[in-house]
C-alpha cells in the first residue's frame, strides 16, 4: 500500500509537533518562571495555551516540510534501486 506523501508529512508533522509542544509546556509549567503559569489560585490556562500554540505552529510547519522532503528523498532512493 502506497501512502500519499502529503498524508505522511501531515501526520508525521502533527505527531512530532504535538509531542514537542507538550514537552515544552509541561517543562515550563513545572519550572514556572516568575509564577506566570501557576500560583496559589491555580493554573493560568491562557498562558499555558499561548505557550503551547507558540511552539505547536512553527514546529508543525518545520516538521511537516522536513517529513515531506524526507519522504521524497527516500522514494527517489527506492526508485534508483
Amino acid at each position: 500500500m502506497r501512502v500519499s506523501p502529503w498524508y505522511f508529512a501531515i501526520v508525521a508533522g502533527a505527531c512530532i509537533s504535538v509531542t514537542i509542544a507538550l514537552i515544552v509546556v509541561a517543562w515550563e509549567w513545572l519550572e514556572n518562571p516568575g509564577k506566570i503559569y501557576r500560583d496559589a489560585s491555580g493554573t493560568h490556562w491562557g498562558t499555558v495555551s499561548e505557550t503551547a500554540i507558540s511552539w505547536l505552529v512553527p514546529a508543525f510547519a518545520c516538521t511537516t516540510i522536513l517529513a515531506l522532503l524526507l519522504y521524497w528523498a527516500l522514494s527517489a532512493l527506492r526508485r534508483r534501486r
